[in-house]
């Protein structure tokens, strides 16, 4: 976050010129030069590194509020799982982000779809250069609503802590997003009782005049609930809705997750056995959405080989005894199943 920290190198060559001559003596000084002389280029000094201290120390308490109460993802996206076949979700939430005015977005679909790696994809895209301008060195920034009531034991606590974590937000001038996950969360967050003032009053007004970038994360059943009845946070969001991907798009998910897996566990799955697992999690394992359930039956999967360390391999045959176990389904029904999906 380097918008705040100060770019005149004239400014840091005079603090490096004072701490260069603080151990020389008043001998050092030239014969020839005037006394005030000497006395205006110390006031320079002296004006310079109070500059250079008090912009450093502005830096440090950014970089300390947003660390406190936020987590920043785009210096984690490296470690990030890759982001397939979420494209179009993507650019639209680039689209609203470069907007004027209301350039905040909703992500409202199901538990499960992927909501949150859509937001990973976008700190992806941000890391490669592959933004429009306005986001270019922008980063995004995970509010951690947990770590701003914590400790609010008296009233205005939280007041003071939210309003100075979004005049950090505000004066990074565009280079921050905010993603907040589970967004429904902010009504309500840190209202003292009796009082109407929580996190989501205090984020409007900043919203609307649109200085600051805001990422925000629900359900369906959330925003219906939550959201919905309140029409002021409603409509400074652009609803973005993220539907659960078809079983071929689950595929090419786990597809480009293999090689971390098989890195992890130090095991090779077969391409059958990605098939296998994307049938028999929409078969057998109701109530959870795609891609989530499937990459959790994969996963299972994997840790059963290794606790075993008899095979090398993750087989057809290992997913169904891992859909046995979490479905109660016979073990005959899901081979029975497990043949009809590779042929």
């Amino acid at each position: 976050l380097s918008c705040l920290r100060p770019k005149s190198t004239v400014a840091w060559s005079w603090l490096d010129r004072i701490m260069e001559r603080g151990t020389a003596d008043s001998s050092a000084v030239p014969d020839d030069t005037s006394s005030s002389h000497v006395v205006e280029v110390s006031l320079r000094e002296v004006l310079c590194a109070g500059a250079v201290c008090w912009a450093a120390w502005r830096y440090f308490r950014y970089i300390t509020c947003l660390r406190t109460y936020g987590r920043d993802m785009t210096a984690m996206a490296g470690k990030a799982d890759l982001v397939i076949g979420r494209d179009d979700e993507i650019d639209r939430v680039i689209r609203i982000l470069c907007r004027r005015t209301k350039n905040c977005a909703a992500l409202v679909g199901a538990a499960g779809v992927g909501k949150t790696a859509i937001a990973e994809g976008l700190a992806q895209r941000i890391v490669a250069g592959k933004v429009p301008s306005k986001l270019a060195g922008a980063r995004v920034i995970v509010l951690n609503l947990t770590a701003m009531v914590s400790g609010t034991t008296y009233v205005g606590m939280f007041e003071e802590r939210m309003t100075d974590f979004l005049k950090k937000v505000a004066a990074a001038r565009g280079k921050v997003t905010l993603f907040v996950d589970e967004m429904h969360m902010l009504l309500g967050a840190g209202a003292a009782t009796g009082t109407h003032m929580d996190a989501a009053n205090m984020l409007k007004p900043a919203l609307a005049r649109g200085h600051i970038r805001c990422l925000g994360a629900t359900t369906d059943d959330e925003c219906s609930k939550y959201i919905e009845k309140d029409p002021a946070l409603e409509r400074r969001f652009q609803i973005v809705h993220v539907e659960e991907p078809s079983t071929h798009s689950t595929i090419s998910i786990l597809h480009g997750l293999k090689p971390r897996y098989e890195m992890h566990y130090g095991l090779e799955i077969l391409d059958g056995t990605i098939d296998a697992v994307v049938h028999l999690a929409d078969r057998y394992i109701a109530g959870r959405r795609f891609p989530d359930k499937a990459i959790d039956l994969i996963d299972e999967a994997y840790t059963r080989i290794e606790l075993g360390g008899e095979n090398t391999v993750v087989a057809p045959d290992n997913v169904a005894q891992v859909v046995m176990d979490v479905t109660f389904i016979i073990s005959t029904v899901c081979a029975c199943h497990v043949v009809l999906c590779l042929n």
